[in-house]
């Protein structure tokens, strides 16, 4: 079973990784704001800010079940992958919502 938890202490370690990678794309887009870039480059990077964002919640639920199923297997719960888990996403969900807002401000105005 050390292997299995060994396979779950990276796949969190690649959760974080990913979370960043997020963050860069999020840092993207923020400079986006505030200073001119083709539509293409601002399309291309919230693009990749989706695709990654669903990455992230599928790695998520991979890393939450995996630790479930651990629970069952070796009666030993992965409590430290679970919440570091929780906490990446909502970081993430925090970080989109800040970009979807500051997006519709500079895009629509303030009072649409």
């Amino acid at each position: 079973m050390l292997e299995f938890r060994r396979v779950l202490a990276f796949s969190s370690r690649i959760h974080t990784y990913l979370m960043v990678l997020y963050l860069f794309f999020a840092g993207l887009m923020f400079i986006s704001f505030f200073t001119p870039m083709a539509p293409d480059l601002v399309s291309l990077v919230s693009a990749c800010m989706a695709v990654i964002s669903w990455v992230v919640v599928f790695e998520g639920v991979w890393i939450i079940l995996a630790s479930v199923y651990q629970l069952f297997y070796s009666r030993v719960f992965a409590f430290a992958p679970v919440l570091l888990t929780l906490l990446r996403g909502v970081v993430v969900i925090f970080v989109a919502t800040i970009v979807d807002t500051m997006q519709l401000v500079v895009s629509g105005g303030v009072l649409t």
